[in-house]
């Protein structure tokens, strides 16, 4: 008996649930392998836009017990054949919920920050990298971030301008990871995509304190000191015992997207895909945060860029346009501005509709603060009225995200 795809319709109490049709990312779950418990969970699972899921017979419900026929899929995987309730409405999911998760990411995110600090402290000290910490940090990051994709996404919005150096790694290592697994790579490749990702810049522990701060305009001697960063973070790692060949090649090679000659004309040898990834990420988050002396941009403008910047290069343009689909139009936890001068804080993507969520409105267009917050469903908003006009930074317009979530389900 092996695993099944079905429609979400056919979803039942009892089934156990393996997988599903899009990134985690967009749905407020703790777990994605769990028994089915409650009808309440499936609705869930309907509200954040799943079409079908994948279960397991061997652990749960199977099918037949339903009734439903069952054929063959393309991909050799068991196919059930749909019911006709498919496409019935669903109620919104448990605020509540969201702001746990999101609670609980926050949470994690500090924990692993302090963790990581130390990590970076030492190396500063001593030119040797905790290879073994590292690893042991990115198990459990792993873990946490594949269960928990919208919300460890979402606390990225927390971070301030100018991150330091520790909390740039752990962005670059929580996208890369949500990326990673958006590009179907599997669990070992991952955890050596997310020791690579957090230790990618970690050469510049190694060099003084104005350097690393990287301003827009710094002498050629200084710059020529700070390129050598990744040659610093490798020569650290191996002299430190780490012997993993997909993580040097990420520390080695993640600034070298686009293939150089040198001198004499010879072409470089190129960066592995993850490198190339990581690299993407990494100028990502800088471009959001500013890091690079420049004024931060929003998530859509950084993402402009990165696809205008890589159009001529289509193992670059993959690579954005998955990291453009996996953050998505309008993120689960986003804060965005209407039309109408309304602030608001997306609680469900509306299936086949990423453009038109369910928003929970915590500021009038006086800038007053709703107490509580007003549910706005776009897919019943007339046409020509409130729109959503961009995403905008939670910290900076001062919104509580958790709290107005719990103001919601209170």
């Amino acid at each position: 008996m092996g695993q099944r795809k079905i429609p979400l319709a056919d979803l039942k109490v009892g089934m156990f649930l393996i997988g599903v049709d899009r990134s985690w990312l967009h749905t407020p779950f703790l777990r994605h392998k769990f028994k089915i418990s409650d009808q309440t969970e499936i609705e869930t699972l309907r509200r954040a836009g799943i079409v079908e899921v994948t279960i397991d017979p061997e652990q749960g419900l199977d099918v037949e017990e339903s009734g439903y026929p069952v054929s063959q899929g393309s991909d050799g995987m068991e196919v059930a054949a749909p019911s006709a309730s498919s496409g019935s409405h669903s109620p919104m999911p448990p605020a509540i919920v969201l702001a746990e998760n999101f609670a609980k990411a926050k949470q994690r995110r500090v924990e692993w920050m302090q963790r990581l600090n130390t990590l970076f402290e030492s190396t500063r000290l001593t030119g040797l990298v905790q290879h073994d910490v590292a690893r042991q940090l990115v198990d459990n990051m792993v873990g946490v971030i594949l269960e928990q994709q919208a919300a460890c996404f979402a606390v990225l919005g927390l971070r301030l301008p100018d991150p330091t150096l520790h909390e740039h790694g752990l962005t670059v290592c929580t996208l890369s990871v949500i990326l990673g697994q958006a590009l179907g790579q599997p669990r070992e490749v991952l955890q050596q995509l997310g020791i690579g990702a957090l230790l990618h810049d970690i050469g510049l522990a190694r060099l003084p304190r104005n350097i690393i701060k990287r301003p827009k305009a710094m002498p050629p001697a200084q710059q020529a000191l700070y390129l050598t960063h990744s040659a610093l973070g490798v020569a650290a790692l191996e002299k430190s015992g780490a012997t993993d060949p997909v993580v040097l090649g990420i520390v080695r090679g993640h600034h070298d997207l686009v293939p150089q000659s040198d001198a004499s004309g010879v072409a470089a040898a190129p960066s592995s895909e993850l490198a190339k990834l990581v690299g993407i990420v990494d100028l990502y988050d800088e471009l959001v945060t500013g890091q690079t002396g420049l004024t931060p941009m929003s998530s859509n403008q950084a993402l402009t860029q990165l696809y205008q910047r890589y159009q001529p290069y289509p193992e670059l343009m993959q690579v954005v346009s998955y990291l453009i689909r996996g953050i998505g139009v309008y993120p689960l936890y986003s804060v965005v501005a209407l039309n109408s001068g309304e602030l608001g804080v997306v609680g469900a993507i509306t299936p086949g509709k990423a453009h038109l969520p369910l928003v929970y409105l915590c500021r009038d267009a006086s800038g007053r603060s709703c107490v509580p917050p007003i549910a706005l469903d776009f897919t019943a908003e007339a046409q020509g009225e409130r729109t959503i006009h961009e995403v905008r930074d939670a910290t900076r317009e001062g919104v509580d995200i958790e709290d107005v979530l719990r103001q919601v389900a209170a």
